[in-house]
């Protein structure tokens, strides 16, 4: 370590310490083994200059120390303050200067319902809690009291002394998340989570929609579903569409288009030209074909919908007409979603047109210079020329919106208790939509991903830029917001990816390996805060994916905040003798599910399809990794049977252990144990019970396999039944029964 702070020309070792700290860097973790980790100086110093600190020598440490300083002092007050309602004693931050103190400080509040609270302060040094000389100056940091009857909301602050006005927003947040009534209840609601991309009909163009994911609760709520998980809906990139992954999205505040129901547009049937267009047998053998497909095509779904699509959208702009409903609503549409629906139409006209021109420009960083920066007059310049180009877009997000809302209401119109259980992924793709509207809020060289673990022995790089800290606080937490709002209007559930996220995240730092990086902090409180605020303005439940390397305090978080933790059957064990913990052992505040999209099907799990795929994409560094998983998956399978007999779900485990005959060995699961695995977690704790369709299905197909990207077909797998043919076929009805049961039994019992 010194030889690399002599070639950095760093003597000053505790200045730089003390310059990451500020910043959030950690400089050492343990990781989910209790294994320790110390983040080397080159790859802090990556980090420092990601955050926009220069960090190479001692010079440059010391000039960014009091540049950060300068920045913390030099703000009469945070542009955000975030805090509890009914929190006693709860005031604000200030720093004036000695001539500031000297006279009163009148203050305005404008709360969100137009009341307004005014006062001064009378403020004098002996209330600091800090004082500074700075610049020639000297700074008093002390604290003024709110008013205590502000309601929970964002709320405006004007600052005014000398004729200078300061604003800053304040928060006041619920004192937990929302939680539905028939959690409070007591209740045990269950549902069944589904991609929605996979699904199959006999109507859709190769890819699952909002038509039939109506069809799909349809077939559901009456059975005593109470909520549909999906994958998450955000948009991706139309020039790009086998990028298929929904965890890398170009927006997480719009939504992909690909899942519209272009015959349930209402211009559709007005325009002739796409009614020509879709009904010519070229064209519906095209569609036939698509849907014929095992997998999803997402290059030829993408083409035939947006062919028409655009179609579409011509037959609006020759209709439209101020006057009319459809149209006004079409304007009001643009005028809610603001400056970043406009943005992100923008970004996709663009990103449309350089790709016509040249279909090697793949991302914003290679379009012409000009282009790059949202703001300049290059960009205002052919805005104004391609309207119609940047309103196609805007159009898309609006019928989108309109289907998806149509859903939620079909849920709780249908009794569904909790209706859509949405997905927030943890960030964006570099060459993302929001990263080309906001440059300056993200580390753009910078990967987040996850330290060393047993899932992945190397670490993860996910290759997504995390937001800057210090720029999401500047900016009071908007683009934070926006995320939520979008997700939660036409939801009753949230799941937040990584929810670890909200306190520190994994930062690799460029050029350096996944199990090179550190993590850096966040503002968890102000975080957790507004997630409760926007909780109980959406009627929004919401859940924390709380897998892998997690703090105490994360876990303790969640709780006091009524946020779910994500509970999976295969990491619920006693990690002491490897046996499954008992139903009566799971969290109430939880959700429990015996598999997610980065793990193997139920099926697939128990036959060990997923470590043979894993053995031959080469993914276990080597051969004797790969037998201490199989000897893992053998001990597994046999605690899973010990489980289920303790609970006299199975006649006995021994049973199935004697002979060539045995659970074990068979291939696939048979229907019986997969119903007792969910039987089994029915029985759990857990407020919340999510059973995977493409488990429900019978399928072997792994959705994701976490670390690849070209090697395997991830997120294009389609489930084996068309909708029309579920309740025939697919034994929902027995098993929905069966599962229904024993939630309500287990309710009662507590």
């Amino acid at each position: 370590m010194r030889r690399i702070f002599r070639l950095m020309q760093i003597t000053d070792y505790a200045s730089f310490d003390r310059l990451c700290a500020q910043n959030g860097i950690i400089e050492a973790y343990y990781d989910i083994r209790g294994v320790h980790h110390v983040a080397s100086v080159e790859a802090r110093c990556t980090l420092l200059n990601a955050l926009g600190f220069q960090a190479d020598s001692d010079a440059a440490v010391h000039t960014s120390l009091q540049q950060m300083q300068r920045r913390r002092w030099q703000e009469m007050v945070a542009p955000v303050t975030v805090y509890r309602e009914n929190s006693h004693g709860q005031g604000i931050v200030l720093n004036l200067d000695e001539d500031q103190l000297n006279q009163p400080l009148q203050w305005l509040i404008r709360s969100e319902n137009s009341e307004s609270f005014q006062g001064r302060w009378e403020l004098s040094a002996a209330q600091a809690e800090e004082t500074i000389e700075l610049n020639g100056r000297r700074l008093a940091r002390l604290r003024a009291m709110l008013p205590p009857d502000l309601g929970p909301g964002y709320h405006r602050l004007e600052l005014q002394q000398d004729g200078v006005t300061v604003e800053a927003l304040l928060v006041v947040a619920p004192g937990t998340c929302y939680l539905p009534d028939i959690i409070q209840a007591g209740g045990k609601p269950w549902g069944i989570s589904l991609q929605l991309y996979a699904l199959r009909s006999r109507r859709n163009w190769g890819i699952g929609d909002f038509s039939d994911l109506q069809s799909a609760i349809r077939i559901l709520a009456p059975l005593g579903i109470d909520s549909i998980g999906l994958n998450p809906l955000h948009a991706l990139f139309s020039h790009l569409p086998e990028n298929a992954s929904p965890y890398s999205p170009s927006s997480r505040d719009f939504i992909n288009h690909l899942y519209l129901d272009i015959e349930s547009i209402e211009e559709f049937h007005s325009s002739e030209a796409a009614l020509q267009r879709v009904n010519c047998d070229s064209f519906q053998n095209r569609l036939q074909a698509l849907r014929d497909s095992p997998r999803v095509d997402y290059s030829g779904v993408c083409s035939a919908k947006l062919e028409v699509l655009k179609l579409c959208y011509q037959q609006f702009q020759q209709q439209a007409d101020d006057q009319s409903a459809r149209t006004r609503g079409f304007r009001e549409f643009q005028a809610n979603g603001s400056d970043a629906l406009y943005r992100f139409a923008l970004f996709e006209a663009l990103q449309s047109h350089f790709h016509q021109q040249d279909r090697r420009i793949e991302t914003w960083q290679q379009w012409p210079q000009d282009y790059q920066t949202p703001d300049s007059n290059t960009v205002a310049r052919w805005a104004a020329a391609h309207q119609g180009a940047i309103e196609f877009h805007q159009y898309l997000q609006w019928q989108a919106e309109l289907q998806l809302s149509a859903v939620q209401q079909d849920c709780a119109e249908l009794g569904m208790q909790i209706g859509l259980y949405n997905d927030l992924a943890v960030g964006n793709e570099r060459f993302s939509s929001q990263c080309w509207a906001a440059p300056a809020q993200y580390a753009l060289d910078t990967g987040i991903g996850a330290p060393p673990d047993d899932f992945s022995p190397a670490g993860q790089s996910w290759g997504l830029p995390p937001l800057i800290p210090h720029q999401l606080r500047a900016d009071a937490y908007k683009s934070f917001i926006h995320s939520l709002r979008a997700n939660m209007q036409h939801a009753g559930a949230l799941r937040i990816d990584h929810v670890m996220g909200l306190m520190r995240l994994y930062w690799v730092p460029a050029r350096h390996a996944a199990d090179q990086g550190t993590y850096v902090s966040y503002p968890f409180d102000d975080l957790l805060g507004i997630l409760a605020l926007e909780s109980h303005r959406n009627q929004c439940l919401v859940i924390g994916e709380d897998l892998g390397t997690v703090p105490n305090e994360v876990r303790h978080a969640l709780w006091v905040n009524n946020i779910l933790s994500y509970r999976i059957l295969m990491f619920e064990k006693n990690w002491d003798n490897g046996s499954f913990r008992l139903p009566a052992d799971y969290p109430s505040l939880a959700l429990c599910a015996s598999g997610s999209h980065d793990l193997p099907t139920l099926r697939g799990f128990w036959s060990e399809a997923d470590l043979d795929l894993r053995d031959e994409l080469n993914l276990y560094p080597n051969d004797e990794m790969s037998e201490q998983q199989r000897e893992l998956r053998r001990r597994d399978r046999a605690e899973i049977l010990a489980a289920l007999s303790r609970e006299n779900l199975i006649d006995s485990a021994s049973s199935y252990q004697d002979g060539s005959t045995t659970e074990t060995d068979l291939n696939p699961l048979s229907k019986e144990m997969f119903v007792a695995v969910q039987r089994y977690l029915a029985r759990s704790e857990a407020c919340l019970m999510m059973v995977q369709l493409e488990d429900i299905l019978g399928q072997t197909q792994q959705i994701n396999v976490p670390g690849t990207i070209e090697e395997y077909p991830n997120w294009r797998h389609k489930i084996p039944l068309d909708l029309e043919d579920w309740l025939s076929l697919g034994n929902i009805e027995e098993f929905a029964a069966s599962i229904s049961h024993e939630r309500a039994r287990s309710a009662r019992h507590e």
